[in-house]
């Protein structure tokens, strides 16, 4: 349970931002089973000064039927993640988005079976990225799915199913319509990828720009909260939303 504790104390630590803080130090400790007899006073005492922070991070936010890993060109994970970053858009700007767009290097780690808590979503989005909604020319993001896919490098989409050949796309729609050069499509990502992270590069297709704020796992645990709410549980599977072939991944 230390463990935990610790782990959880740390993840919750690295997601403060740089505000507030003008300096730090360290020391390693080494913590093995000498600890568990609760005998070393100072390691108890810190352990405790923690202790309310750790309570938030304990919250049980929704179940799941399985362990479910980030797999590219889609998985489980990375689409149903993709797909809350659109929901939760939608509803947080009362109208309808295209597109939704995370990177795959954003979820770090795989979503546990059974209960899954707090610091679980602190541990597969650790980062401080923060939901963007953008007016988009269909133009711009031709460019970019092409480009992804000259990579053989997707990343997450939801509102977009794709087939692509060796490095050619040979299907692209959004929203069940082949993709239109000259529409201006609704787009909710994070701000990381909007300036130009993982290689994402938006030229002058950004048409409006709406920073809202708040970060992709409070997204993600927003609407995981929702599937509790509801009596259900998460059992997610890919569904052919990008299909490769001829690239070496399938």
């Amino acid at each position: 349970m230390k463990n935990i504790v610790i782990a959880a104390l740390a993840c919750l630590l690295c997601a403060c931002g740089p505000k507030g803080y003008t300096s730090y130090s360290w020391e390693y400790h080494e913590l093995d089973s000498r600890y568990d007899g609760g005998d070393n006073s100072a390691v108890q005492e810190a352990i405790a000064a923690y202790d309310s922070l750790m309570i938030p991070l304990q919250e049980v936010v929704c179940y799941s039927n399985d362990v479910y890993a980030k797999e590219s060109p889609e998985s489980g994970l990375s689409n149903y993640s993709v797909d809350a970053v659109k929901s939760f858009a939608e509803k947080y700007s009362k109208g309808p988005i295209d597109v939704a767009l995370i990177n795959f290097g954003g979820i770090r780690t795989e979503l546990p079976k059974g209960a899954v808590r707090v610091y679980d979503i602190f541990s597969i989005f650790p980062f401080n990225n923060y939901l963007t909604i953008l007016d988009v020319k269909g133009s711009t993001l031709k460019k970019i799915f092409e480009r992804m896919a000259n990579k053989h490098k997707m990343e997450a989409l939801s509102g977009v199913r794709m087939k692509i050949d060796g490095d050619r796309i040979t299907e692209c729609t959004v929203g069940g319509r082949k993709l239109d050069a000259n529409r201006i499509y609704k787009v909710a990502t994070i701000d990381f990828l909007v300036t130009g992270g993982d290689g994402i590069d938006w030229g002058d297709g950004i048409i409006a720009r709406n920073d809202t704020g708040i970060l992709l796992r409070d997204v993600i645990i927003s609407e995981m909260k929702e599937v509790m709410a509801a009596g259900k549980t998460l059992d997610l599977a890919k569904d052919g939303r990008i299909v490769m072939t001829n690239t070496g991944r399938k």
